[in-house]
């Protein structure tokens, strides 16, 4: 099985943050975000892995130099929807089954599972095609929507005015080849856009059998400033042991906590989950919980806690939470977007 990652997007609703950086390569927890699909992929076994990439390319080619894995950069030459970049993937997948992550969408539960399962389903019901992931939410009119009867999809309705489900579907889906078939069938949305739920629906019209299977823990899809910052609670209390290989003279150190390589942090209460990246000075800070600090940043006499700074932010006598600081920009929940 490969593994698809949708990472063309330029972020245009989280400007300021993005208009240095693309959306895929934001710093949540002192790790881009499209390194957490990339973690599930491998940590599930797929090592064969494609990413859909726009204007962001020689961007995502250099930040993910790195990775231990077979990276395919795939160009959607315009922004046509997501369908449209499943559609570009379609040499690379070739005739084998793909698992469809989206870069944003961050969530909890391991792959593994979700795999035995499609294995196992397969093997009983030759005629189901895609399986996706369901979870319910409030207002689901800004999702696809399932309708679903026994585990199986009977509908799927991109956003629909009307919903008949509260089951939003999250864009982690395990998809055969047949699923090009049906993108070639379907239409633009009211948005001009090819639509990967349509894309879906379209399987069930055709007499293909999708599931729907719910997804267990956390689960953000990160298109709002209040969903970066969130999300630092969750991942922070996911990475469990944090090393730490900085100095930290006169510190306390309170729960979780890792100091990047060259990092000293004097005479600080660091109150974890805190992380301190590489080549940090901080001193008389009072840090945590859920702040993470990137490399390079100089911090004095501040008190943070609930946020993310970006490498190389100097601040001094700051107090502040929720918020995160890229260099002298800031931005918290209140903050418009696209500004």
């Amino acid at each position: 099985m490969k593994g698809l990652i949708l990472a063309a997007g330029q972020g245009t609703r989280l400007r300021p943050l993005t208009l240095k950086r693309s959306k895929p390569m934001l710093p949540v927890a002192n790790q881009p975000l499209i390194a957490y699909p990339l973690q599930k992929l491998m940590y599930a076994g797929i090592t064969d892995i494609g990413i859909v990439v726009g204007e962001n390319e020689q961007e995502l080619r250099a930040g993910l130099s790195h990775v231990p894995a077979n990276l395919s950069f795939i160009r959607q030459a315009a922004p046509k929807g997501l369908a449209d970049a499943v559609r570009c993937a379609r040499e690379f997948c070739a005739d084998e089954e793909f698992l469809l992550l989206f870069c944003d969408n961050l969530f909890f539960e391991p792959l593994g599972a979700a795999l035995a399962d499609w294995h196992r389903l397969r093997g009983h019901h030759r005629e189901m095609e895609a399986m996706i992931h369901v979870i319910s939410v409030e207002d689901p009119r800004a999702f696809g929507v399932a309708e679903v009867e026994d585990g199986w999809v009977t509908a799927l309705v991109e956003k629909p005015e009307q919903p008949k489900s509260d089951l939003a579907v999250l864009g982690i889906d395990l998809l055969t080849p047949r699923i090009f078939e049906m993108i070639e069938r379907i239409k633009p949305s009211a948005r001009g856009e090819l639509e990967i739920t349509d894309a879906i629906a379209a399987l069930t019209e055709a007499g293909h059998r999708v599931y729907a299977r719910p997804l267990n823990g956390f689960w953000y899809d990160t298109g709002t400033f209040p969903d970066l910052i969130q999300v630092l609670r969750p991942l922070m209390d996911d990475f469990g042991i944090y090393g730490t290989q900085g100095r930290y003279p006169g510190s306390t150190l309170k729960g979780p906590v890792g100091i990047g390589r060259d990092s000293v942090v004097t005479d600080c209460e660091l109150n974890g989950p805190v992380m301190i990246g590489a080549q940090c000075q901080v001193t008389g800070c009072v840090l945590g919980p859920y702040t993470a600090v990137g490399d390079r940043c100089v911090l004095d006499n501040c008190t943070l806690r609930h946020a993310q700074l970006y490498a190389g932010t100097q601040l001094s006598g700051v107090l502040d939470q929720e918020v995160i600081y890229d260099g002298e920009l800031r931005v918290d929940a209140a903050t418009p977007r696209g500004t």
